[in-house]
């Protein structure tokens, strides 16, 4: 247990608490008649539902752990000086083996907050509670015992659903299976790690020291055992795992390998606070929001981005252009009376896009530009083309043909397809990067095609042409053969350097799109829904964070630029190179859990989904606007905000469009 420094308030109260502790059974009145805990935004400011006195008196307790966290940050270090999770685990604590420690320690907090009415009453005039209800912040609401039987087996049984969830493997290695995880830094289930065999050994201990030093002890055949015997148990924080080789005899051998990780937080549904609107209201807000994007205003003047700029939405043309069609279309559905100008603004974007193309008879004919000027990276990559993005284009330009019947935009696609074709591999897939000058590789990466496997099955479906649906299939030949299987899903993204290593720069985007593609394009084979469960379990696992990693003095994993205390949770982290919570990325973990709620009806996604979405909407300011970066921006009312530098160029306009298709898929569920 941490060491706790207590002023003498603390001691006398203890006395206080544990005389009134003595001779206490286990089973006492504070455990009678609570049905369900309630948390309003976070554990400390939970509420108890019934009203027997015991209740009563759970919530009085509760109120005084509100009060400490209220008044317990230091400002002028950015320590936090409040009650210990592990004193509030003694409050709402469920192990039946601590029952008496937790009995005890209601009291003792109970003692604690009688002493401190009376300081306060002294001080202020007035007692513990009128302080509360006038400190500025809502007092936690009460909610009778008839109004949440419904939401109390709800919550039992997402939490139970999630307990088993939580003790299931991720493409453990070992028996020839490679190891995804070298660079990981944090871990929401068991993993498993790359610990050699060590000569001589007959089996292995597992000794794993969660952060206050308890140990947690199994014993295995391999030092490649995932730490499933006692995940379920480890606290969040840091944790080190210890593998020790053992003779037949018990004796040591030697240490086969040791590793230190972050345990992350897990789900928990009654963490995390609902939206302040409904993800229909938020949907209509930001397509609003983006038709009055800073940047269209001169798109629509000029027919062309401000390049001079150097911003992301002028550097990356393919990439931002193309949101730019799909968000004009949404709105001209969305808001009929402004149609007119919606349909306008997609054309003038589709047509600056064709303005920027390969010429005919080149190495990459018809192909949108990835680069323009000399903005962010497009100087450091000009001339280069990204393979991610012209079927991003092309998909774009279907989708504006589709509403128009205008045959130019088909015809683009179509090029744009048919140069894909000639470009794709022995091996289904694509050279990443290509110089648009005579067509040669940039580097030896090689492309996860999942945006152009799905552009050209689009194609494919729009000219009944099935050589585009003949490459897709040889595209999803070469997923299922390399990452499906290995698991060295590379971030690619045309501002981060292509990776140097295998499993250098993991990201969830192109597994999450291999889940969409396959329950889309499978519908009902449990094979690939399994496989689409594996995907999802691996996001969360990496780059979801359910609430912030890190302890609030900032001695948790971070890193100069995006430091995790100050993150805005729960939130889902885009790449191990850009490990920073991204609105784009909630959105597709959003879209990913919604089709795998589809495809089993499993409540826990649907949760899930939504626990996101309202983190979504929350992170909504009044114009509509869903900032990128979800962290404190400079100015706002937050301690930290100073010490938090955002990265340049501001907030993506293709962001916030894949921020609008998962809030329509959510609205659709309300």
């Amino acid at each position: 247990m941490k060491r706790i420094v207590c002023g003498p308030l603390f001691w006398l109260a203890l006395l206080v608490g544990a005389a009134a502790f003595a001779g206490t059974p286990a089973t006492d009145a504070l455990d009678k008649g609570l049905s369900i805990l309630v948390c309003l935004d976070k554990t400390e400011r939970a509420v108890f539902c019934g009203a027997d006195e015991a209740v009563a008196e759970r919530n009085a307790i509760l109120r005084v752990i509100a009060e400490i966290d209220r008044k317990g940050f230091d400002r002028e270090t950015g320590r936090l000086v409040t009650a210990p999770d592990w004193a509030r685990r003694g409050i709402i604590g469920d192990d039946a083996s601590l029952r008496s420690v937790n009995l005890a320690y209601a009291r003792l907090l109970k003692a604690s907050g009688a002493l401190y009415g009376i300081a306060d009453f002294f001080a202020r005039g007035r007692t513990l509670e009128e302080s509360l209800l006038s400190s500025g912040e809502p007092p936690p609401a009460f909610r009778d015992e008839s109004a949440v039987a419904d939401e109390a087996k709800a919550y039992y049984s997402l939490m139970e659903e999630s307990r088993r969830d939580l003790l299931s493997t991720i493409r453990p290695g070992g028996g020839g299976a490679p190891f995804w995880n070298a660079n990981a830094r944090m871990f929401v289930y068991p993993p498993s790690f790359d610990f050699p065999a060590v000569a001589g050994a007959s089996a292995y201990r597992f000794e794993v020291i969660d952060d206050i030093h308890r140990a947690r002890l199994f014993g295995a055949g391999a030092p490649t055992a995932p730490l499933t015997p006692v995940w379920a148990e480890l606290p969040v924080g840091f944790a080190t795992v210890r593998c020790v080789a053992l003779d037949a005899a018990g004796g040591l051998v030697g240490v086969a390998g040791e590793r230190r990780f972050w345990r992350a937080a897990p789900f928990d549904p009654m963490q995390y606070p609902c939206g302040k609107r409904s993800c229909r209201e938020a949907y209509r807000m930001v397509i609003d929001y983006l038709t009055g994007w800073p940047e269209i205003a001169y798109l629509e003047k000029h027919g062309r981005p401000a390049v001079s700029e150097g911003s992301n939405f002028t550097s990356y043309p393919s990439k931002m252009q193309s949101a730019v069609v799909n968000a004009m279309l949404a709105a001209a559905a969305l808001f009929p009376e402004r149609r007119e100008r919606a349909m306008k603004l997609a054309r003038i974007s589709a047509d600056y896009l064709l303005s920027t193309r390969e010429k005919p008879g080149t190495p990459l004919e018809g192909f949108p530009a990835t680069y323009v000027g000399t903005g962010q990276l497009s100087g450091t990559y000009a001339g280069q083309h990204m393979l991610v993005y012209p079927a991003d284009a092309g998909s774009a330009l279907l989708g504006l043909h589709a509403a128009t019947g205008e045959r130019k935009y088909l015809d683009a696609a179509v090029l744009i397809g048919r140069t894909y074709l000639r470009l794709q591999g022995e091996d289904g897939t694509w050279y990443l990067k290509m110089n648009a000058a005579d067509g040669s590789p940039v580097g030896q990466n090689r492309l996860v095609p999942t945006t152009v496997m799905t552009f050209l099955d689009a194609l494919a479906d729009a000219t009944g042409d099935m050589a585009f649906r003949a490459a897709g299939e040889r595209a999803f030949a070469f997923i299922e053969r390399g990452p499906l299987s290995d698991w060295d899903w590379e971030g690619q993204f045309e501002d981060i350097r292509p990776a140097e290593r295998r499993y250098q720069n993991l990201t969830k985007h192109m597994p999450c799109e291999t889940a969409l593609y396959m329950l889309r394009r499978f519908p009902g084979d449990k094979r690939r829904i399994a496989q689409a469960r594996d995907i999802i379990r691996f996001a969360e696992d990496q780059f979801v964070v359910w609430r912030a990693p890190c302890r609030s003095d900032g001695t948790g994993p971070w890193t100069p630029e995006y430091q995790f205390f100050a993150w805005r949770t729960p939130a889902v982290l885009e790449q191990y190179n850009c490990y920073s919570p991204i609105d784009a990325s909630s959105a597709k973990l959003i879209r990913t859990y919604m089709a795998l709620y589809e495809a089993e009806g499993r409540e826990l996604d649907l949760a899930k989904a939504r626990a996101l979405g309202s983190s979504m909407v929350n992170n909504q300011d009044g114009s509509g606007r869903i900032r990128t970066y979800w962290i404190p921006e400079p100015g706002e009312d937050d301690p930290l905000s100073g010490a938090v530098r955002l990265p340049r160029g501001g907030d993506w306009f293709n962001c916030m469009y894949a921020d609008a298709v998962a809030l329509r898929l959510l609205a659709e569920k309300e």
